[in-house]
């Protein structure tokens, strides 16, 4: 039996979608997909940095800071 604790993502804001979340995307290898959300990013997922220019396609989307 092993001692690893199963994986829950407790941290995602919308998990009724979180399978089009590009976390799960990069899981799947779903390149195409992340690509398109990747082209002219203005959010941040602040649980694990991913960049997304759609903020559905983030666990935890905020904005990102352009300086």
């Amino acid at each position: 039996m092993s001692d690893r604790l199963p994986i829950v993502d407790n941290l995602c804001t919308n998990p009724e979608n979180h399978k089009a979340h590009m976390c799960e995307l990069r899981l799947a290898g779903r390149d195409k997909e992340i690509e398109k959300y990747s082209k002219d990013p203005k959010y941040v997922c602040g649980n694990c940095g991913t960049q997304s220019n759609e903020q559905g396609a983030l666990c935890a989307p905020g904005p990102l800071d352009s300086e």
